[in-house]
């Protein structure tokens, strides 16, 4: 593949994240939704497949994440067609970001480790 076909796509899957986001978080309706973040887009070759990772916390929202962006997809492939002024709109697939789970699954176990005795006690040892 040549670099203009790579830049081509980038560029794309740069705006479908850009709108998209802007689409989930001010037109779409169903609260459900509002807690995604879009994380990335990755773009088929032929720009007619976007893949589409998604940011949600808690995990323990994504099975009705899932179900809300089912029911919202059509919309949201229209509409980010239409901003896009695309002749065909991509479909849209969408997947979970695991990298951005990993991370707060690391954060909450630094937070519930144990810090040492200089969290206990003042910088000098006495007990505060």
């Amino acid at each position: 593949m040549d670099d203009l076909g790579y830049g081509r796509t980038d560029r794309a899957a740069e705006r479908v994240k850009r709108e998209l986001s802007d689409v989930l978080q001010r037109k779409v309706k169903d609260p459900r939704l509002r807690d995604c973040t879009v994380s990335r887009v990755r773009m088929s070759p032929d720009m007619q497949v976007a893949w589409v990772s998604l940011s949600v916390w808690p995990e323990e929202i994504r099975p009705d994440v899932l179900q809300a962006l089912s029911r919202a997809s059509g919309f949201l492939r229209r509409e980010v067609g239409r901003r896009l002024s695309l002749r065909h709109s991509p479909e849209l697939r969408f997947e979970f970001d695991e990298g951005t789970s990993n991370l707060l699954d690391m954060d909450r176990l630094l937070k519930s480790a144990d810090m040492g005795p200089d969290e206990e006690h003042g910088e000098d040892g006495e007990e505060e």
